[in-house]
């Protein structure tokens, strides 16, 4: 078992979005670095990237960044080490393997390929003990997840799979989540 925590953070890359989305990324930062553990992200200076690295940072928390190599350029100065990684898909496998947790943020289709590859990696290779936690700001993800609900119903996915999810709708509830999921780790 490591001795420190790493938490996977998948999020959006655009500037500008909304203040209490924003606050999401620094909730979830500002917990990796004040628990001493580490964010694993995408690694590039871009929007709610750049936002969770600066809390984590700002927070004592160690910045691992997994950057595509036709990415290395934007590379974020946060990054306490970076991964380089060939392409999008190595960049995921990397992310899974290193993460004890995943925390989703509000992005776009990225950050929906990473969660789905997530949810499919740890239920596929039957990690209950991994766990994503979903920050749905303003419903963001609600059909997302009305969707997984309706394929349980279907009988294409096993009710349990859906007990790896953790969905908030603010941005504190990102911290409490965060601890009860690793409460037993402190003790």
């Amino acid at each position: 078992m490591k001795d420190k925590i790493t938490i996977a953070v998948y999020c959006s890359a655009v500037a500008g979005l909304p203040e209490h989305w924003q606050e999401g990324a620094r909730v979830t930062g500002r917990w990796i670095g004040s628990h001493g553990a580490t964010l694993v992200y995408g690694g590039v200076d871009a929007g709610m990237m750049t936002t969770v690295a600066a809390a984590t940072h700002d927070a004592g928390g160690r910045v691992v960044g997994v950057v595509p190599t036709r990415r290395r350029e934007w590379s974020s100065d946060y990054n306490d080490i970076v991964v380089p990684t060939s392409d999008l898909n190595e960049r995921k496998g990397t992310m899974q393997l290193l993460a004890d947790a995943f925390v989703v943020l509000p992005g776009g289709y990225g950050t929906l390929d990473e969660f789905s590859t997530s949810f499919s990696y740890i239920n596929f290779t039957d990690q209950p003990n991994k766990h994503i936690v979903i920050y749905s700001p303003d419903g963001l993800y609600d059909p997302l997840l009305e969707q997984l609900r309706r394929m349980v119903e279907a009988g294409l996915l096993r009710p349990s799979a859906l007990d790896i999810l953790r969905v908030v709708t603010a941005p504190e509830e990102i911290a409490l989540v965060l601890d009860q999921l690793f409460k037993e780790r402190e003790a």
